[in-house]
């Protein structure tokens, strides 16, 4: 197939087009990398460039995957040697590969999210709650870039300077590394370097969702592109990432560029009509929008639609069970199908846990969701430190189980106390359990540290199987879904560190698969760059969608804007159906620990627990015409 075979319009445009600056505005299922980058990329491999010179680019691990399952099915010279992959990926490579992180002394042992909550618990409340320490962590590993007016990787005032200083000393202590650090270490590295090779590495790159990266990463790729072409497409529309600053408006300041040679699709061939126009009357309520609406590649038949209302969260789960099992039996759908949606973990998997029961395969994916419990992480550290004993962040999560703040006030008079004495945690523990009197007191973490340490030799004696079987026991419900992670494992590993590199793997870089034999289950994050035939929305309730952390009323309006757009994700990876749920009730303490809007005077005492009134979506409100009439879940089930 010749790069130009069946395309035509923009689409052949942009593949054609020997611009150094070109900028793709494309809504979801406009067929913008199918169709335009990659034809783009055959272009320049039939024309004769090297395609070790080409770069093709993207924020998350199943987009950069979509990306390299579809430039391996290209048929041209030298694409096998095309680099697809995400940023921060290229970044780390690039880090190892100039010894960056030797030379300034870093180790590349990246922490997991529970390691971190530990780590931003050691180091204070100065900088306030730990939501304010968490949003702190996200504008340091932007480069404190939170807007296109902020210079890269400048702390602007005293209390981030504070903060970045104490995050950069307890990761040295820990010998460890944030996966968020590996783009700004790149990009002072290319800024500082002039002489770098990598800044002449490629004459090509590319890149898709560029909504999706924040202001320092926009500026590395002007780094990268600085000799060659730099092509890039994204929809404003699709931004979903404001938690680590991507930068929405990047794309259009992009494409106000003089020099940028600027195209727009919107003709969406993914979504029947009536879908589609539920998600343009959504999106159309973001404030300040002009764009025009998708429409239809050609005239489609409509799609299924229901908008149902459960009368609790349990019978809610029930319902979406009961409606995908039945699809399942009478063969309406495949379990590869089928996707089910929602930003409640909890809802997402206890539908997964019951689909299982029922024997329909099903596999969720929610971050580290393998290291829900602390069993889980317990077992991991464990892991970590038989096969480095001076894993001391491995051991910081050990010390700290068993206690709900993680024994960070000993941790701290600890951290202090090796801060002004030159030495390590470790080191201190042991003279302390050896008797040694330092003049510190930290008497749980010494009987904790005393614990691994035996712990730690009795596991060094264990074959593989024997330590699998030891860190994760079968019986143990909370470790179930690591000893399966850790069992497929045992067939590659040959060594501890094998099993760890295996189980880190699958833990971190739980890629979701495109065309799966199973029910997938996940956030609506996580589904962003998929489409399915049929698909469940699930938890739509006020304070899940849009999820709220916070009573500012500015972070309030962000969420707002942003939870719109996540609905609008998540309404547009359907191609044939879409059900969008959610309940009316549900347990008070859930509906706390969520920040869920409760419906005034609600709060009932019902058969020993405290139940509340949820109130429905705000989007669901905003999806038009189009949308069918909201129905009671038992209704629906009947009419099915």
């Amino acid at each position: 197939m010749a790069w130009d075979d069946g395309i035509e319009g923009v689409y052949r445009d942009i593949a054609a087009s020997d611009c150094a600056r070109i900028g793709v505005l494309a809504g979801p299922g406009t067929g913008k990398t199918s169709f335009g980058l990659m034809r783009r990329v055959v272009r320049l491999l039939e024309q004769g460039v090297d395609g070790s010179r080409i770069l093709l680019l993207s924020f998350t691990r199943v987009a950069a995957a979509d990306l390299r399952d579809k430039v391996a099915a290209l048929n041209a010279p030298g694409v096998e040697n095309v680099r697809a992959t995400t940023l921060h990926g290229y970044c780390f490579g690039l880090l190892q590969q100039e010894s960056v992180l030797a030379i300034t002394g870093r180790t590349p042992r990246i922490l997991l999210n529970h390691e971190v909550d530990l780590m931003l618990r050691d180091v204070g409340g100065d900088f306030g709650t730990i939501h304010e320490r968490r949003r702190l962590l996200q504008a340091f590993v932007a480069g404190w870039a939170r807007g296109t007016q902020d210079h890269p990787g400048i702390a602007g005032a005293d209390l981030e300077r504070e903060f970045e200083n104490s995050v950069m000393l307890w990761l040295r202590t820990h010998g460890a590394m944030l996966i968020g650090e590996v783009v700004p270490e790149a990009h002072r590295f290319l800024t500082t370097n002039p002489q770098a090779a990598a800044l002449e590495a490629f004459d090509h790159v590319i890149v898709d969702e560029y909504q999706d990266l924040d202001v320092l990463e926009q500026h590395l790729l002007d780094c990268l592109a600085a000799n060659g072409s730099l092509c890039i497409a994204g929809d404003d529309d699709q931004s979903i990432y404001s938690v680590r600053y991507a930068n929405p408006d990047g794309i259009l300041s992009f494409l106000d560029r003089d020099e940028v040679e600027k195209y727009s699709i919107t003709v969406c061939g993914r979504c029947p009509k009536n879908i589609l126009g539920m998600a343009n009357s959504l999106i159309a309520h973001a404030p300040s929008r002009t764009k025009e609406d998708l429409t239809p590649r050609e005239e489609t038949s409509a799609g299924t639609t229901a908008i149902v209302q459960w009368p609790d969260v349990e019978t809610e789960v029930d319902g979406i069970v009961s409606a995908i099992a039945a699809d399942i039996g009478s063969e309406r759908w495949e379990p590869g199908q089928i996707l089910v949606l929602t930003n409640w973990r909890k809802i997402g998997e206890s539908i997964r846990t019951r689909l299982a029961e029922l024997d329909i395969p099903a596999r969720s994916f929610f971050t580290e969701e393998e290291l829900h419990f602390d069993e889980g992480r317990a077992a991991l550290a464990l892991l970590r430190l038989v096969v480095n004993e001076d894993d001391a962040s491995a051991l910081r999560v050990l010390l700290g189980l068993g206690d709900a703040a993680g024994r960070t006030d000993s941790y701290q008079r600890l951290l202090g106390y090796c801060s002004s004495h030159s030495c390590r945690p470790r080191e201190v523990l042991e003279r302390l359990a050896s008797g040694d009197k330092l003049g510190l007191t930290v008497p749980a973490l010494i009987k904790r540290f005393r614990w691994v340490i035996a712990k730690i030799d009795q596991l060094r004696l264990l074959g593989l199987p024997e330590l699998v079987e030891a860190l994760l026991p079968a019986e143990a419900d909370t470790v179930a879904d690591l000893r399966a992670v850790a069992v497929d494992a045992l067939v590659e590993a040959e060594t501890a560190g094998d099993l760890l590199r295996l189980v880190i793997e699958a833990v971190t870089q739980d890629d979701v698969p495109q065309n799966p034999d199973f029910v997938r289950v996940m956030s609506l994050h996580k589904s962003k760059g998929l489409t399915s035939q049929s698909v469940y929305i699930v938890g739509a309730v006020d304070g899940i969608l849009p999820t709220i952390t916070s009573d500012d009323a500015t972070i309030v309006d962000a969420a707002m804007r942003e939870g719109r757009r996540l609905f609008y994700v998540a309404v547009t990876r359907a191609a044939s159906e879409l059900v969008i749920s959610g309940s009316s009730s549900m347990d008070l303490g859930d509906a706390n620990s969520r920040r869920v809007r409760i419906a005034p005077n609600s709060v009932r005492h019902d058969g020993g627990r405290h139940t509340c009134r949820t109130i429905e979506s705000p989007y669901v409100a905003e999806l038009g015409p189009d949308a069918p009439k909201p129905q009671k879940g038992v209704t629906w089930l009947q009419s099915r």
